[in-house]
């Protein structure tokens, strides 16, 4: 079998990592996988394959930035990329996120109809059903169940600074999404498998393949913080606002000052905001150095406004540590009572009692790793997608 796969960029924190993973996997069975992207970001289990330069990307950006044209730039780029990949004559296709300023998506979707091969799509986030944003839990907007207008959500990624073009851009992603013959979409989770079917995809095949973590990294591996210094610990790839740094600003005035606060994932902008007694850490790359983190936390704290099924709340729970989360989106999907508690989204009275009744040791880590094991494990997932290209095989 030969497996191309198409995502913004290349590594561990990109979509999850799922198409790292799959690639690595493909790899160990000896399946020709190659993943095509916009940005090689260091070194791959997949041959990578790089959809034109910085230079193209730069001006896709500029071109979203003034005219909302996300998608409709990167044309010649993209052109060059389908003729390689006509060469290769892969037998599946498998699309991760393929917004990210890097394709032209009518060239694209055109190729992949007329190519006859076997389209598989995982679904990280609302993107591909939205006519601008990726998550519109924020302005609690429901348009793109119609029509996309006037969106509320302009200057969130992918931001334009101009122009609204979120009706013409949802009618094409409407027009261009529905047209594969062959195509099956993916959803990492259930919340965002109920979103779906609200939307025009509401019709294409679907199934639910959560993200999953390596629970041999990710597993207890620190001793936990005592239990008279309880320690709060939140962590992102990127800190954007819906992450809820300033919730962790509030959260350091209210909650006891002997409560031990640490993020991980800051850029030095954020690094030299950090009010004190709140540790701030940059991006951490070794699995096994952020399990120790994971594995010292009293509690692990998603106040997210906006989630599909987040890593980084498996990697905590693989870890033994318990999860507090607002129900925004998927952010909660596998919390159970005995794995930490779910609380309405955006109240932070219900957040900071949750946490409270967490950091006092009632939550079993063995209940939280049990669930991490029989919901999130990375092996048993990612065969549910080699078994899927074989069904379409």
């Amino acid at each position: 079998m030969r497996l191309l796969q198409i995502n913004t960029a290349a590594g561990r924190g990109v979509a999850g990592g799922i198409p790292e993973a799959i690639g690595s996997m493909a790899a160990a069975r000896g399946i020709d996988a190659r993943m095509a992207v916009g940005r090689p970001n260091g070194r791959s289990a997949s041959q990578l394959l790089r959809i034109g330069s910085r230079a193209d990307i730069l001006t896709h950006v500029a071109a979203t930035r003034i005219a909302d044209r996300h998608g409709l730039h990167s044309r010649a780029a993209t052109r060059r990329f389908v003729r390689r990949a006509e060469e290769l004559c892969p037998d599946v296709v498998h699309l991760h996120n393929i917004h990210g300023y890097y394709l032209h998506l009518p060239t694209l979707f055109d190729w992949l109809r007329g190519s006859g091969v076997p389209v598989v799509w995982t679904l990280h986030d609302c993107w591909p059903l939205t006519g601008h944003c990726a998550f519109f839990n924020a302005a609690g907007c429901t348009r793109w169940q119609q029509e996309c207008h006037h969106c509320p959500l302009l200057h969130d990624y992918p931001a334009s600074l101009l122009l609204d073009r979120s009706r013409q851009n949802h009618a094409l992603k409407r027009r261009l999404f529905t047209s594969l013959p062959d195509l099956t979409l993916v959803c990492v989770g259930s919340w965002l498998d109920s979103i779906v079917a609200q939307s025009y995809l509401r019709d294409v095949p679907r199934t639910v393949i959560p993200n999953g973590v390596d629970t041999d990294v990710f597993a207890p591996c620190a001793p936990k913080a005592p239990a008279d210094s309880p320690l709060l610990l939140g962590v992102a790839a990127h800190w954007e606002a819906r992450k809820g740094l300033d919730t962790f600003v509030r959260l350091r005035r209210e909650l006891p000052a002997h409560w031990r606060m640490r993020l991980v994932g800051l850029d030095s902008r954020r690094l030299r905001s950090l009010p004190p007694g709140i540790e701030g850490l940059g991006r951490i790359d070794s699995e096994r150095a952020l399990a120790a983190h994971y594995s010292e936390a009293t509690v692990f704290v998603n106040p997210s406004s906006a989630e599909c099924n987040n890593i980084t709340k498996m990697e905590a729970l693989a870890c033994g540590t318990p999860v507090v989360a607002y129900d925004a989106g998927g952010a909660g999907e596998g919390i159970g009572p005995e794995a930490g508690r779910v609380c309405r989204a955006g109240c932070f009275d219900d957040l900071c009692s949750a946490i409270a009744e967490s950091a006092q040791g009632r939550l079993r880590p063995e209940a939280c790793r049990d669930t991490a094991l029989r919901l999130f494990d990375m092996r048993r997932n990612l065969e549910a997608y080699f078994t899927l290209y074989a069904s379409l095989l």
